[in-house]
């Protein structure tokens, strides 16, 4: 499929989407198609036009006319993925759900909400707040990414080492397959035993199967309580084992890593900050009834002390803020650490065994020194998922050629250690090249889904190496 002809969008197709979708709800200007030409990634290429579709039956008949025409679909909702998914590789038809932000339904009685796929997860948390309920997956980009994008991706965040990632919370989708017909899938019930279990296997597509509209996600009551504990170390490796002491006790609500490089950048991004210059900094959040509380607070404080840790904590919210910051702030600080370098999004989103997170750590930083670029590492500590900031000289295209050996030896000493290359920004074009040495035969099961569903190959083709 990848060597296929597609259509072009050309008069008749614009006169249609306008037709269908209303003319303001369609962007040919160049001007405007230029501002959906990427992502947050490093990649670029402008559709052909935009639609920004309001309901499941516009984006039905907008994929009516794409496969009439043969004409490529790209999904996209905030724009925040760091892979290239949202980039429309071969033009045609940008599909912008962003609009599609409606709470449709909060049924308290089943522990459930159903949401259009345009919704950012802190909107729909803020809503769900007013009830006593939330949604646990927490990306880091939650103020701008959405539920659709989130589902694409299976993204995880901070809280997937208690709660579990996008996946886990999911009941039900509607989606929109070629040549414009709509999936019901699942609803508000906790198990099914039916057959093949389509949601999961769109969840995490990235917009290769299908376009999700809307979804069915488990909400549950917030806590009655939480705290915050930091704590300083003098390397990552003495941090990575209180994770591991911690975690055979109790279960966070999440616990994050600062390596030194990273604390030097937040302190330099914001002084005032002042966070103790040490070799790893670990952040635990800790949420449940009083007692819960009070009592996994202990086991963390004891850990961290027991490996020389200095150690502060609170469950004041405004103190939790405050100790919360350094790691909140980390992916900007990074980018300003020096003023002549910039990030560059490779090998950046590793997941390795728990076990091996000290040996992975120490192994970058050794990349790192041999090949003279910085690295700051920071990340999910308590599921191993670990983010490499990658800072080079954008001049210079010997730094460009090192970033991309270091990137691939930080991806092959992730599957050494019995990791992967991605535990929650997905694939898309960044990562595509990998997809054979790790699926093998499993890859060419894939590309057979691919087009069980979209038998013409023009949803998001170029992604994952499916199509």
């Amino acid at each position: 499929m990848s060597g296929k002809k597609y259509g072009k969008v050309d008069d008749e197709v614009l006169r249609r989407l306008i037709d269908e979708l209303g003319k303001e709800n369609v962007k040919a200007d160049l001007v405007e198609r230029y501002a959906y030409s990427t992502d947050a990634s490093l990649f670029s290429s402008l559709p052909d036009v935009v639609v920004t579709p309001k309901n499941t039956d516009q984006v039905v008949e907008v994929l009516r006319i794409a496969s009439e025409k043969n004409i490529p679909i790209t999904p996209r909702g905030g724009g925040t993925g760091l892979c290239g998914g949202a980039v429309p590789l071969h033009g045609g038809i940008l599909v912008d759900l962003s609009g599609m932000n409606r709470i449709l339904e909060v049924d308290l009685d089943n522990l459930c909400v159903t949401v259009e796929a345009g919704i950012t997860p802190e909107m729909l948390n803020k809503h769900l707040a007013k009830h006593g309920f939330f949604f646990p997956p927490s990306p880091g980009s939650k103020k701008m990414c959405t539920v659709g994008g989130m589902i694409a991706t299976n993204a995880g965040g901070m809280h997937a080492v208690k709660y579990g990632v996008t996946r886990n919370f999911v009941l039900g989708l509607k989606a929109v397959i070629p040549p414009g017909e709509v999936l019901s899938l699942g609803g508000k019930v906790l198990k099914r035993c039916l057959g093949y279990d389509l949601i999961q296997l769109i969840i995490g597509s990235e917009g290769t199967l299908g376009i999700v509209t809307e979804a069915t996600l488990r909400i549950l009551p917030l806590p009655e309580k939480s705290a915050v504990v930091v704590a300083y170390f003098r390397d990552c490796s003495t941090a990575a084992k209180v994770v591991n002491a911690v975690l055979r006790r109790v279960i966070p609500s999440a616990i994050e890593v600062l390596d030194e490089k990273s604390i030097e950048a937040v302190n330099r991004y914001v002084p005032s900050l002042n966070l103790p210059q040490a070799g790893a900094a670990l952040y635990f959040e800790i949420d449940g009834s009083e007692q819960e509380v009070e009592g996994q607070l202990k086991v963390i404080v004891d850990a961290c002390k027991m490996h020389g840790g200095e150690t502060e904590w609170t469950s004041n919210p405004n103190e939790k803020e405050r100790l919360l910051a350094g790691r909140e702030i980390v992916g900007g600080a990074i980018m300003n650490i020096d003023k002549r370098r910039v990030r560059v999004y490779e090998a950046e989103d590793v997941c390795v065994p728990l076990a091996q997170l000290p040996h992975f750590i120490e192994e970058v930083h050794r990349i790192s020194e041999r090949y003279g670029i910085p690295v700051c590492i920071y990340g999910h500590a308590g599921d191993g998922n670990c983010h490499s900031g990658i800072m080079i000289d954008p001049t210079s295209r010997e730094e460009w050629e090192k970033m991309r050996m270091m990137s691939r030896e930080i991806y092959e000493l992730a599957v050494k250690l019995g990791g992967n290359i991605s535990g929650e920004h997905g694939i898309g074009l960044l990562r595509a090249e990998y997809m054979e040495s790790i699926h093998g035969p499993s890859l060419r099961i894939m590309k057979e889904i691919k087009k069980a569903f979209d038998p013409q190959g023009i949803l998001n083709p170029g992604k994952m190496s499916i199509s």
